[in-house]
């Protein structure tokens, strides 16, 4: 740490002794050889010929420079820490390590002093020509420096420059990782920096998340994901002693909550990469549920493509803590009675299920029983819509299998039609909410029994019509006027989905009513 520090100021300081020394002995040398030359009087006649007025100019300068300095470093300590405070105290180590910056400043201080020089060796018998002439252009171009210094400044702190600024350095190292030849010490240490620069993007996600500025949040959300799906595709040629976790991984703030046994199996799976980011993303999504819910979707949106890049490369371990996560999500929605974030984890969920049947369809089967576990669990905290939500999408995840000829779309509709509960008759002809919910559940079934009709399967629709056999006729009549009623496939208030779940297209209308005159001749 002390030899950290040392080098820290050691180092620019050498730098700038070195080059006024080096500027002053050219410049005094050059000065003491040109002396009483042609080309030193006729340089002598651009400037004043009293001594002691060309003095006092050059003492003038003396001022001007750290002048300059004093404006820079003002600005700059306002800006900057303005920078900090808002997203992450990292931003000002950003800022110093920029060698811009560090050559911008150097230069005031250098013209400072080659200023205070200058202005000490004129005397009446000796005009240093080379080092006014130096010494004033090293004045002008440190003036004419300052405004484009600081548009500099202001560009360098604008999130997206230093945000992608910091992705760069992540992928630098992580593509460093991957060349030959790289002992395990060097891998640890890159592994710490790039680790230590996505908890940078984090800190920055989460304060913007808190400060309610969706497009900083959202910006450093899409990075952490580009990042994860960058990793994914070099993740063969990446060291094992990179996916080694220590104790300084079980001590991360984003791991110290797991158990030594979720830890075992993180390092054998060799998912730490992706569970760090996963853990950054649950963390943003739980702030953002209640402040800004578009990010939230964002987070979602995000997941889906990690585990899209995942499935393309048939990663088995990603793609199930894929599935974790979303899991995780919706048991945060229904434990916290949020059925809107609920609706929205579904909507992404079932997303990921259509990407999961052309890239990894033997993973489909797990979804569709999450769908059915989850809605059911809603459902007995009285979270109310998310029943009719999952039953819709696995209706789409049966249509979409039946359409690629899986072989697990029998077992996903026997999923589908464990959905449902048996319904109690409430008195006075009345529905409570939870048959409502459960009403919801039957039609989209009904609705996939017309999609079969529809393919010249009514084998498989009546597989739906046995399991609703025993549904009272009044309940069946109910359920197909509740379809024959909407006829507008958009939802009629501003949703994400925008679809209205009890709409059926004409081709299937037609369906429905064969399926329905099943029920008016049973025996």
């Amino acid at each position: 740490m002390r030899h950290r520090t040392l080098k820290s100021w050691a180092v620019p300081l050498f730098v700038q002794i070195v080059i006024c020394v080096v500027l002053a002995l050219v410049t005094f040398w050059a000065d003491k050889a040109f002396v009483g030359t042609s080309l030193a009087n006729s340089i002598r006649g651009f400037f004043c010929k009293d001594p002691g007025t060309l003095a006092n100019v050059l003492g003038g300068l003396t001022q001007v420079a750290p002048a300059i300095l004093g404006i820079a470093i003002t600005v700059i300590a306002i800006i900057v820490e303005m920078a900090s405070n808002k997203y992450s105290p990292k931003v000002m180590d950003l800022f110093v390590n920029d060698r811009l910056n560090f050559w911008a400043m150097a230069l005031f201080v250098i013209a400072s002093v080659n200023s205070v020089w200058v202005a000490h060796i004129l005397t009446e018998s000796f005009f240093p020509a080379i080092s006014i002439i130096l010494n004033a252009v090293l004045v002008c171009v440190s003036l004419l420096l300052v405004i484009p210094y600081f548009n500099h400044i202001f560009t360098f702190l604008h999130p997206h420059n230093f945000i992608t600024y910091v992705e760069e350095q992540i992928l630098s190292d992580l593509h460093k990782m991957c060349e030959k030849g790289q002992s395990d010490e060097s891998v640890r240490a890159l592994k710490d920096k790039a680790m230590q620069n996505i908890e940078f993007i984090g800190d920055i996600a989460i304060n913007s998340v808190i400060q309610g500025d969706r497009a900083v949040s959202q910006f450093c959300c899409n990075i952490l994901t580009d990042l994860t799906i960058e990793f994914l595709t070099i993740k063969d040629d990446v060291p094992d002693a990179f996916f080694k976790v220590t104790e300084v991984e079980r001590e991360d703030p984003d791991f110290i909550d797991f158990s030594a046994f979720v830890m075992q199996h993180v390092e054998e799976r060799k998912i730490w990469f992706e569970r760090k980011i996963f853990r950054l993303l649950e963390i943003i999504f739980t702030i953002a549920r209640e402040n800004l819910k578009t990010v939230a979707s964002g987070v979602l949106l995000n997941s889906v493509k990690i585990g899209q890049r995942a499935s393309e490369l048939k990663s088995k371990e990603v793609v199930f803590t894929v599935i974790q996560y979303f899991n995780t999500f919706l048991r945060f929605a229904i434990n916290n009675g949020d059925p809107r974030t609920a609706f929205n984890i579904l909507e992404h969920y079932r997303n990921f299920g259509e990407i999961l049947m052309n890239n990894m369809p033997e993973e489909v089967e797990n979804v569709v029983f999450y769908f059915k576990y989850y809605a059911l669990e809603a459902q007995k905290r009285s979270v109310l819509f998310i029943l009719e939500t999952a039953a819709a999408d696995i209706c789409y995840l049966n249509e979409l299998a039946f359409t690629l000829n899986l072989p697990s779309q029998q077992s996903m509709l026997d999923q589908f039609l464990k959905l449902d509960q048996p319904l109690e008759e409430s008195e006075e002809g009345k529905l409570s909410q939870q048959e409502i919910s459960l009403i919801g559940v039957r039609i989209a079934q009904v609705k996939l029994a017309a999609f079969y009709i529809t393919k010249k399967r009514p084998d498989l629709a009546k597989i739906i019509f046995c399991d609703m056999h025993a549904e009272p006729l009044k309940r069946i009549r109910k359920i197909h006027e509740l379809i024959e009623m909407n006829t507008n496939q958009e939802f009629y208030e501003i949703t994400g989905r925008g679809v209205n779940f009890f709409y059926v297209s004409e081709e299937r209308r037609v369906a429905l009513r064969e399926f329905f005159s099943w029920f008016e001749n049973r025996s």
